[in-house]
C-alpha cells in the first residue's frame, strides 16, 4: 500500500470531517481494550509478584530492617514506593516500545501498530509516552474518550487524536513496506 493510499484510506489530518463509515485496516475497539489489558495484567503481576517476595522473603528482609534501622532508614517506605514503581516502570517502558517500535508487547500478542497518521512510521518514545499520559483526556468525561473509537471513523480515541496516531492492523503495515521495497 503506497503512501497516497495511506492518505487516501485515514484522510486529512485535521480537516473537517463529516459522518462517514470506518476506515478500513484501524484496529478495532476489542483488540485494542484486549492488548491494553494484556499489559495492565503484566503491571499487576508485577505488583502481586513483588507482594510475595515481600512476604516469603521476610526473614532475610528482617535482617535488611535491623541493619536500616541502625543508620535510621524506613525500609517500609521504600517497600511502599517500590510497590508502585516496579509496574509504572514497566508501563513507561512499554509506551517507550511502543514508540520506537509501533507496538508494546500487548499489541504485538493482538497484532495491532501504533503509528503517525500522516506518516505511517512509529511515534518515537518521546510522543508515545505522551499520548499515553494524554489518555487522561479519555477517562476525564467519564471514560467516553475510551468508547469513542466505537463512533469515530477512523477508531481514534481523544489522545490519539490529540497526538495525530492511529492504531491500525499490522497487515496494513506490511502492505505499505511492501510496496516501499
Amino acid at each position: 500500500m503506497s503512501e497516497e493510499r495511506w492518505r487516501a484510506l485515514v484522510g486529512p489530518g485535521r480537516a473537517k470531517r463529516e459522518s462517514r463509515p470506518a476506515v478500513p485496516g484501524m484496529a478495532d475497539w476489542s483488540t485494542r481494550a484486549c492488548a491494553a489489558l494484556i499489559e495492565i495484567s503484566i503491571a499487576g503481576g508485577i505488583m502481586t509478584t513483588y507482594t510475595a517476595v515481600l512476604f516469603y522473603a521476610r526473614p532475610p528482609l528482617a535482617l535488611l530492617q535491623l541493619l536500616a534501622m541502625l543508620v535510621n532508614f524506613d525500609m517500609q517506605a521504600l517497600y511502599k514506593v517500590l510497590y508502585w514503581v516496579l509496574p509504572l516502570a514497566f508501563l513507561v517502558w512499554q509506551w517507550a516500545l511502543r514508540g520506537r517500535t509501533g507496538q508494546s508487547l500487548g499489541q504485538r500478542v493482538m497484532r495491532i501498530v501504533t503509528v503517525d497518521e500522516d506518516t505511517a512510521r512509529p511515534l518515537g518514545p518521546a510522543r508515545s509516552i505522551v499520548r499515553s499520559l494524554l489518555h487522561v483526556v479519555d477517562i476525564a468525561p467519564g471514560f467516553f474518550g475510551f468508547v469513542r473509537p466505537l463512533v469515530h471513523h477512523r477508531r481514534q480515541t481523544w489522545a490519539d487524536q490529540i497526538s495525530r496516531s492511529v492504531v491500525v492492523d499490522v497487515d496494513v503495515i506490511n502492505q505499505i513496506a511492501e510496496v516501499r521495497k
